[in-house]
């Protein structure tokens, strides 16, 4: 799942990636696929799968990076797939949502949305419906109205769905991967004109909220971080990263502010972009505008930890294990031919191991007990394990 679990706090359970493990990691396998790997691998029932931009989806063996199967012409996949069931879950930026089987990548349901609208977002399946979140292309071309949409599970017949903005204006998009609560609340980040966080029944869209956390003045600051839900002196937050640079923590049951903070300045495609990582101690959010670096926030109030300074801008969702912290590095504009994977220790940020992948890592790695998953701008799908 993508993040780990529906808090989506980029900790799972499931890893044990410890300081000393990562300062051991080494290449295990690399799958080349067909276009860049910009979602976060799937792990899952001895699998790894993972989209492309060149419109295929693939699944290849967890422990050789061998095809297992792949499905191709669906369109570029810009999120993490999701594993239910028997089911795997992808979206598109032609509007589609799809349903695999997940032994054998046959197709079991396509959900269309209205043209023009992009499926940037990871699908979200939850109870038994699979939520998704509708924006405008690539660069608002055309500017078209932001809406969530709960598909049927086992069919894909759409069950309900609601637009962002009144009279479903233009705008509101949803870029990022809603998280939710064991409440049934669910939150999501929304783009510009609005750039915040809105917060509505999971089961049913019905909405109980809306924050809008900066005014946009037509610069297209749009909120693209997935949200992270964690508990705070006892009272349910949301921590939200934003392109606009600034970090936020929202009181759950009302979108109330509990505390914000400038970390950067930020731009259109630039500042807090990655969605950020809480490990039960510090909340980690990377950078895409100087200072590019990772930055371990204490959830309290928002100060600085420790940063850890990088070369190139970070794109890449940070996943965190046992006392470490991994994520990748690598432009989305200019030189697509640098980047890296790196491993810091959360108590100070100091470096433990990194690896040079020669091309931009915008894809979060997947934690998957001691492995790392991640892929490349390049399309090399790349496993590390700790050298034994």
């Amino acid at each position: 799942m993508y993040r780990g679990d529906l808090v989506r706090d980029g900790h799972p359970a499931a890893a044990t990636l410890d300081v000393a493990g990562a300062a051991r990691l080494e290449l295990s396998w690399r799958a080349h696929l067909d276009g860049a790997i910009d979602g976060t691998p799937a792990v899952a029932h001895g699998m790894v799968i993972a989209g492309t931009t060149g419109g295929t989806l693939t699944a290849v063996d967890a422990a050789t990076g061998q095809t297992i199967w792949a499905k191709h012409g669906l369109g570029a996949i810009a999120g993490s797939p999701s594993i239910t069931g028997n089911l795997v879950l992808a979206t598109t930026l032609t509007g589609h949502a799809y349903a695999f089987d997940l032994a054998h990548g046959d197709l079991a349901w396509d959900w269309q949305a209205s043209a023009p609208a992009s499926l940037w977002a990871s699908p979200v399946a939850y109870m038994d419906e699979v939520i998704v979140g509708v924006a405008s292309p690539y660069g608002d071309t055309p500017f078209v109205a932001g809406r969530i949409v709960a598909l049927d599970l086992a069919t894909g017949r759409q069950r309900w769905s609601f637009c962002i903005r009144d009279g479903c204006e233009p705008g509101g998009g949803v870029w990022s991967t809603l998280a939710i609560d064991d409440r049934g609340t669910a939150f999501v980040g929304v783009g510009n004109p609005l750039d915040g966080v809105i917060a509505f029944d999971a089961s049913t869209g019905d909405r109980k909220w809306l924050s809008s956390l900066y005014a946009d003045q037509n610069r297209d600051l749009d909120v693209g971080a997935a949200p992270v839900i964690f508990s705070l002196h006892g009272v349910e937050a949301v921590a939200q990263a934003t392109v606009e640079g600034m970090f936020t923590v929202l009181d759950a049951a009302t979108g109330a502010v509990i505390w914000s903070r400038e970390l950067v300045a930020g731009s259109a495609v630039h500042g807090l972009i990655a969605s950020p990582a809480y490990d039960g101690t510090n909340i980690y959010a990377g950078s895409a505008s100087p200072p590019t670096a990772l930055f371990a926030l204490q959830p309290e109030d928002g100060s600085t930890a420790w940063r850890h300074d990088v070369d190139d801008p970070i794109y890449s969702a940070p996943a965190a294990g046992k006392r470490v912290v991994v994520f990748g590095t690598g432009a989305v504009f200019g030189d697509l031919d640098t980047g890296s994977v790196v491993a810091l220790s959360t108590r100070d940020g100091h470096r433990l191991w990194s690896y040079d992948t020669h091309s931009s890592v915008r894809s979060g790695p997947a934690l998957a007990g001691d492995v790392v998953v991640v892929g490349d701008y390049a399309g090399d799908l790349m496993a590390f394990r700790p050298k034994s």
